[in-house]
């Protein structure tokens, strides 16, 4: 296609020619509207009726009782992970309204799924499996409240929410896990699934750059890098081309740039509230050897443009997973292969690393960026709703810096495995809900290696949008021999998901379970703050029974 469609604007017809009882809430209301909760279940259920391709299952049920739905999408359909296993097919999951005011998400995978279901795209179905959640916080979605400010160009016309029943920021508890969302995600996709590829849509309000759409990969440098670059440098340089050839979409890298300097010198994702942590779902499922994307829209474009957006992303994203499946499928098992592997062969030595922390640097080149000088906030005349305003088309800037390249900073010793004491059965039950194996010692053993030694013990808040009180623990490590118990918990890291519980469990990753307070009981009750503890998890490089045993 050689027109790009800048700012609002979009093809004329772009949504096909639906009958009434198939078109989406957006589609009957002028884009003015947004679906409720009750509107996706009745959706789903007349999409059931009409294909033979669907399976549905509970994703999860919400804190005020609301049926989150798991729509599984197949030719010939699965209604089992082993079913799924059969078919040899790569599984993508597609995931709207984690913010439901960013309900662009939601209204896209809807599309998507009448496109699989009964349109022009069920021809992929023959070649993968895809499974979405269209509405993954229905409590937050059901929050309605009329907001006139620019952040979304007051549309759609009533909004919902951006939290879930309690109050909880859903995409930054992918490490923690304590929202029903986030376990259910662990629990009935990614545990029992387990998609190749995710795809988690996001709006992120105002901006200055000139596109329709934002993305990122995971970003975590603690991940196995096969799927993170075949993500980064192939996927999503592909679905970027595919894009602009065949919807006018521009799309670009997720960051943003300084709105007070002109032009802009630096593209940088922290700016566009990103980070390297796994705290947000999409770099947690890249510490699982699989491939993810964020997708972020403009506010200031308008409903429409944002679920067109959204829309040309997902579809282009299953069109190439449907010419690269095996491909993709392959970069994700030999990641699982080689993560073992290297445990297996390195970890008893001490000689394997891996990061505890990162941080954000400059790509070998430059970038050139679409963007706005200016922008204008504005009542629209007549009305009582505040416009944010980017008049014509972007400007080119060649030259900028790109900051989209993960780099780790600190490392620390990857073990054989961790063992810790029975009382910490709250850090087990959090590694199980991962899928991390976790077993109990049978018998007492000897363990050599490493144990940290927390000399400074610090409660801070952080955060961008909300604040959270979070744990720093600052110390050194040691080599030490010690004997545990029988039932104590034992992870031995030769499995798939070893960088998982590397990140979990190592005290100096920032937001790792120390990081989230799962361990200041225990190091208060031995004297945290105020004098040098010993953090509860050893890293073993060898183990063997206890020769005191009889």
């Amino acid at each position: 296609m050689d027109h790009i469609f800048w700012g609002s604007s979009v093809p004329e017809g772009w949504c096909g020619d639906w009958p009434v009882e198939l078109q989406t809430v957006p589609e009957k209301t002028e884009f003015t509207r947004t679906a409720s909760h009750l509107d996706v279940l009745e959706y789903v259920s007349k999409l059931v009726w009409r294909s033979e391709f669907i399976h549905v299952e509970r994703l999860f049920v919400s804190d005020l009782r609301r049926v989150a739905p798991l729509v599984v999408l197949s030719n010939p359909r699965v209604t089992s992970p082993e079913e799924a296993d059969e078919t040899g097919k790569p599984v993508v999951y597609l995931q709207g309204n984690i913010h439901p005011p960013e309900a662009e998400g939601k209204e896209s995978i809807l599309m998507i799924m009448r496109d699989l279901a009964v349109g022009e795209r069920s021809h992929l179905l023959d070649e993968m499996i895809v499974i979405c959640a269209p509405d993954f916080n229905p409590d937050g979605n059901e929050s309605w409240e009329v907001k006139p400010t620019s952040a979304f160009c007051g549309t759609p016309h009533v909004q919902s929410l951006r939290h879930n029943a309690r109050d909880m920021d859903v995409n930054r508890d992918a490490v923690k896990t304590e929202s029903l969302n986030m376990q259910g995600l662990y629990a009935n996709v990614l545990n029992r699934w387990d998609p190749a590829v995710t795809l988690d849509i996001h709006s992120m309000g105002r901006v200055q750059h000139g596109y329709s759409l934002l993305y990122a990969p995971s970003y975590t440098p603690t991940a196995h890098p096969g799927p993170r670059e075949h993500t980064q440098r192939v996927l999503l340089p592909a679905v970027r081309d595919m894009a602009k050839e065949r919807y006018g979409c521009m799309f670009n890298t997720h960051a943003d740039f300084d709105w007070d300097k002109w032009p802009p010198r630096v593209w940088d994702p922290v700016r566009a509230g990103y980070s390297v942590e796994a705290k947000y779902i999409v770099n947690a499922i890249g510490l699982r050897n699989r491939m993810s994307v964020l997708t972020e829209t403009p506010g200031h474009v308008g409903f429409e443009k944002r679920i067109y957006a959204s829309y040309v992303f997902a579809a282009c994203l299953l069109d190439y997973v449907y010419e690269h499946g095996a491909e993709v499928m392959k970069v994700c098992r030999d990641a699982d292969r080689e993560t073992v592997a290297l445990v297996s062969e390195k970890a008893e030595t001490g000689e394997l690393r891996n990061w505890v922390r990162g941080e954000y640097a400059a790509q070998d080149e430059p970038c050139d960026l679409y963007a706005y000088r200016e922008r204008r906030e504005e009542y629209i005349p007549g009305t009582s709703v505040v416009a944010h305003r980017l008049d014509g088309d972007p400007q080119l800037v060649r030259g900028v810096v790109d900051l989209n390249k993960p780099v780790g900073t600190k490392d620390s010793v990857v073990p054989r495995g961790y063992v810790f004491y029975a009382e910490l059965k709250e850090v087990a039950d959090k590694l199980e809900t991962h899928g991390i194996n976790v077993s109990r010692l049978e018998n007492p053993v000897r363990v050599e290696g490493l144990e940290f030694v927390v000399d400074e013990f610090r409660e801070v808040e952080k955060g961008w949008i909300r604040m959270y009180h979070m744990t720093e623990l600052e110390g050194g490590w040691t080599r030490a021999v010690k004997t545990y118990p029988a039932g104590s918990y034992h992870v031995d890291m030769a499995q798939p998901l070893a960088n998982v519980a590397f990140y979990c469990l190592e005290p100096e990753v920032g937001d790792g379970l120390a990081g989230w307070n799962y361990f200041n009981g225990y190091l208060k009750s031995r004297g945290a703050p105020g004098n040098s503890v010993v953090y509860p998890v050893f890293k073993y490089l060898k183990m063997e029974p206890d020769a005191g045993e009889t």
